[in-house]
């Protein structure tokens, strides 16, 4: 029965997801805070796991499959994001939003390195940089790069992330919610009685042509055509590894590139769309190649697939060697986001300021999901414009934080060797500018109203 034993992977993450949707339906105390359904069922998943006897399974090889399940899911969820068709004007607040997202995910990267520069200095500086992943990104992101660094971490990098990203969840959606109660008292609204992150008010469903008609149709059309680029992706990795081999500098080089297998995804997606653009200029209908409401849906069915199998993942004697140190960063990192956004939130959105607040402290402590159920608490049919510009300010962060993923790998690529110390430094200094340059512009931006 060996065949089936990816299926049976997918199986139990399935029938995780249903048992915590359940609880989430019947127990009210679940929808006190915003905890993500596929959170929710990694968790329970997690306990199960850990409950059941060594002889039963083989938990190791069990977490590397959810491992690999993570990495893959990861990097299908950011293809199909890519691929969706931008709205033919895109506002300069988006731009802003956008800035905005980066900066925090910068700003959470300084104090992770500052924790460990201050209270946990004989460690590896990226034990402290993935708290920008783990909150910014969300666990799949934060695993996958902590995974690339496990020789320096105890063989804790992944978990670590997981890590980084549990706590962020569990502090944006607490705080999330008092924030809400807050603000709805202020306002006069009545109290929000449930932050179910699934729950729609209204949804559109492309119709491309009359001849694809079927949904089924254009599910298989985007199934396909993230199956040719994602195998690309498998091209370009193989290429790379019989050209820098697995040992030495070549091995390390490789282990980088194998773990942004997203990022090669994005931009084969992208190099896809322009392709795609260039025979829309000559008048050719290619329209129905790409379809938006189909590919939302997958990206967000690959991302609950990975949230549930990260936590699947986790393997818990971390928590003995670094359980402080994520305590104190993921404290400290929570609440001076929480305070940053407050202000930035107020200098650049002149309506809709506390939309804006809410949501994106929701989605840069969680995921996208935690973002818009937290800001459906104050904003129930989602009529503000913050929804759509946090969910594109998010595509544009993604373009602007490639530089900041590069500086984040700096250490790592020095660690061990005679100057790691210095290039420790000059990673905190490049993260800082990218903080301090991204609010200044932000400030100049936003002095004149007519500007935005």
């Amino acid at each position: 029965m060996q065949e089936w034993g990816i299926i049976l992977n997918f199986i139990l993450i399935g029938v995780l997801m249903f048992v915590a949707k359940l609880m989430k339906t019947k127990l009210p105390v679940l929808n006190k805070v915003v905890i993500p359904t596929a959170l929710l069922a990694g968790v329970i998943g997690l306990f199960i796991i850990l409950a059941l006897p060594a002889t039963f399974m083989d938990k190791d090889a069990f977490r590397g499959q959810m491992g690999n399940i993570v990495y893959h899911a990861l990097a299908i969820g950011f293809i199909a994001l890519a691929l969706k068709r931008e709205p033919g004007k895109i506002k300069k607040k988006i731009w802003s939003t956008g800035m905005l997202i980066t900066s925090t995910y910068a700003l959470q990267a300084v104090i992770g390195i500052l924790v460990v520069f201050l209270f946990f200095s004989d460690r590896f500086i990226g034990s402290g940089m993935l708290v920008a992943l783990g909150f910014g990104q969300g666990p799949g992101l934060a695993w996958s790069i902590g995974n690339t660094w496990n020789d320096f971490l105890e063989g804790f990098g992944g978990t670590i992330g997981i890590a980084y990203s549990f706590l962020g969840f569990v502090f944006g959606g607490t705080i999330g919610v008092t924030l809400i109660n807050i603000v709805s008292r202020r306002r006069g609204q009545a109290k929000p009685k449930s932050y179910e992150e699934e729950s729609v008010g209204k949804t559109m469903v492309e119709i491309d042509t009359v001849k694809e008609i079927s949904i089924l149709d254009g599910i298989t059309m985007q199934a396909i055509i993230i199956s040719l680029i994602y195998g690309l992706v498998y091209l370009i990795l193989l290429g790379s590894n019989a050209l820098l081999g697995d040992d030495g500098v070549g091995g390390t080089v490789f282990g980088l590139i194998k773990g942004f297998n997203f990022i090669i995804g994005i931009l084969l997606a992208l190099g896809y769309k322009r392709i795609l653009l260039l025979f829309e200029r000559k008048g050719k209908n290619v329209r129905f190649v790409t379809n938006n409401y189909v590919l939302s849906n997958i990206a967000s069915t690959a991302f609950n697939v990975m949230i549930a199998g990260a936590v699947l993942a986790i393997e818990p004697g971390f928590i003995r060697e670094y359980g402080l140190q994520l305590l104190i960063t993921a404290i400290l990192a929570g609440s001076i986001t929480m305070l940053y956004l407050f202000h930035m939130t107020k200098r650049i959105y002149k309506q809709y300021q506390e939309e804006y607040f809410i949501g994106l402290f929701g989605m840069l402590t969680g995921v996208a999901s935690t973002g818009l159920a937290l800001l459906k608490g104050i904003d129930p049919n989602l009529e503000s414009p913050v929804a759509e510009e946090m969910v594109l300010g998010s595509g544009t962060a993604i373009t602007m934080a490639l530089p900041l993923f590069a500086i984040l790998f700096i250490p790592s690529l020095t660690v061990g060797g005679p100057n790691e110390t210095m290039w420790n430094w000059i990673s905190l200094l490049g993260i800082m500018m990218y903080v301090v340059v991204f609010a200044l512009i932000l400030f100049i931006r936003t002095r004149k109203p007519e500007i935005e």
